[in-house]
């Protein structure tokens, strides 16, 4: 790319139709209009109704493990097996697999903000089905169709979302899903311990809790606009053009009628390949076969599958089981502080990865995931000398307490390394795609995400009574060693590239050398503006 072509990309637009037919369908970003860096109240509204369903996600990913340690025999005369325990969990993922793909394909046909409610509607049926439940099968298919809700929550409120954020601040408004996520986690857990943790039957409540919360979020949604994205796509010009009024309120018509023009221009990229090939397994095999199509799939898929097989989610899902076995006498403390620091350091994350760069960030936090993971599954060796490499709750006052608390400080570290990069960053990676094949191209990324959830949750404690967990947390430690490997080499840094400068860069290899090349050039380029504006 040539510097001159760098400079007129600096000089950013104010208001000329020439210029977006110069860009052509792929560089919104580069087409600014007033208010395009800020976010005025209207939209942080939009944002955080839609990012409600981050809120129920986190919730009931989060809320049976404290669950599990009430429901003792609720389902009979004897606690749960390991395997009705593993499944018990498991179910969710499985529901979740299904609503992330069936929800992506329609929301491009009725919707996003239809798409959300359908969503709500699965997490109330489920609520209702669970919190009723006398027996175990009733328990999972509850959680299974609570887990449809979790698939669309986990797709659909981040592309509404991105669709209603000005696109300057797009990613930090994207992320605020994580923030609900992490932050539906730590309210689980304060409500999941102190509160409900001891009363009789309290997990029926833990879950009939988030009934509540979908029907508030279902209704909210209901008096939002549809996105101006979707609204274009369905040649309902007039809604997006009032969204966009509301959006950048102190934009001018002419600059409206731009942003307009700009969004029609995207959608039809978006829609090009499958406009030319209208079936579906034409366009899995061009993606296959495509490099520039195939290599930002493969790192997504990478990140995603790792964000799953470090263990984080057995921290969520089995805390309560794990600090009990481990001798905690106040078990749901010990989650509680870890999906505390989860919270915080999404929030964190969200404000330092464009200045700190999301490659960065993740080549710092894959370290500390690996080390903390290291030193806690040494911890679990010390501890468990005495047991036979097995962690027993019935021993559980016999553990050397410098090992325990040992093990507990690794796994905060552990997450402070995680919730910033893979807990955060990694569902950023789904715009590392070029638009016609987006939708494709994420779905796939998201069925692997979920295909290791379910792989994780629904062998966790075979995998522990197998090679206990020492060797657990080591295997996990493993896995992330192979996902900081693939990173150095293959995930290239987006942060300060515009859209068509990260869809060239996998026109040859994964880019990580040649985005340095071009952050370097706009480095050198502002620099050369501001010594020339002195």
């Amino acid at each position: 790319m040539s510097d001159s072509h760098l400079a007129h990309k600096e000089d950013k637009i104010n208001g000329s139709s020439e210029y977006v037919e110069e860009l052509g369908p792929l560089d919104e970003s580069l087409v600014e209009i007033a208010g395009e860096g800020k976010v005025n109240g209207y939209t942080f509204y939009l944002s955080l109704v839609a990012g409600a369903a981050g809120l129920l996600f986190g919730w009931d990913t989060a809320i049976v493990g404290s669950a599990l340690t009430n429901i003792g025999s609720s389902f009979g005369n004897k606690d749960l097996t390991s395997t009705q325990t593993e499944w018990a969990v498991a179910s969710l993922s499985v529901g979740a697999l299904f609503g992330a793909l069936i929800g992506g394909t329609y929301s491009d046909i009725v919707g996003r903000k239809r798409v959300l409610i359908v969503g709500d509607v699965f997490f109330v049926i489920g609520g209702v089905l669970i919190a009723a439940a006398y027996g175990l099968i009733q328990f999972i298919v509850g959680r299974v169709i609570m887990g449809f809700g979790v698939g669309i929550a986990a797709v659909i409120s981040a592309i509404y979302i991105g669709e209603v954020s000005p696109s300057k601040v797009r990613g930090r408004m994207v992320s605020i899903q994580s923030v609900c996520i992490t932050g539906g986690q730590f309210v689980a857990y304060i409500f999941g311990g102190p509160i409900l943790g001891n009363v009789n039957h309290g997990w029926r409540i833990m879950f009939a809790l988030s009934i509540p919360m979908a029907l508030g979020q279902g209704i909210a949604m209901h008096f939002l606009p549809e996105s101006p994205r979707f609204s274009v796509m369905v040649n309902r010009q007039d809604e997006a053009r009032a969204t966009l009024r509301k959006i950048y309120k102190n934009a001018t018509e002419q600059e409206i009628e731009l942003k307009l023009k700009v969004i029609q221009l995207s959608a039809d990229a978006s829609t090009s390949l499958k406009r030319q090939h209208p079936s579906l397994w034409v366009r899995l095999g061009i993606l296959l076969t495509t490099g520039r199509y195939l290599r930002p799939v493969i790192i997504a898929i990478i990140l995603f599958v790792v964000q799953q097989l470090s263990g984080q989610n057995t921290l969520m899902y089995y805390s309560g089981t794990l600090f009990k076995s481990a001798g905690f006498v106040y078990a749901p403390g010990a989650g509680l502080l870890i999906s505390g620091v989860n919270c915080l350091m999404s929030v964190v994350s969200m404000f330092s990865m464009d200045p700190v760069g999301r490659r960065k960030i993740f080549l710092i936090g894959s370290p500390i995931m690996i080390g903390a993971l290291v030193i806690a599954s040494v911890a679990f060796y010390k501890m468990t000398q005495s047991t036979n490499g097995q962690l027993v709750a019935a021993l559980a006052d016999t553990y050397p307490k410098q090992w325990v608390n040992l093990m507990l400080g690794m796994m905060v570290l552990f997450i402070v390394g995680y919730a910033p990069s893979f807990g955060t960053i990694a569902y950023t990676s789904i715009e590392l795609m070029p638009l016609e094949v987006r939708g494709m191209g994420s779905a796939i990324a998201i069925a692997f995400q979920w295909a290791g959830n379910i792989f994780i949750s629904a062998t966790y404690l075979t995998i522990m009574n197998g090679i206990g967990p020492a060797g657990s947390y080591g295997l996990y430690a493993g896995f992330c060693f192979l996902g900081f490997i693939a990173i150095y080499f293959m995930y290239p840094e987006p942060s300060g590239l515009s859209i068509e400068e990260t869809g060239s860069l996998f026109d040859e290899g994964f880019g990580v050398k040649k985005s340095e090349r071009l952050r370097k050039a706009h480095k050198a380029l502002r620099q050369d503006t501001e010594a020339r504006n002195l």
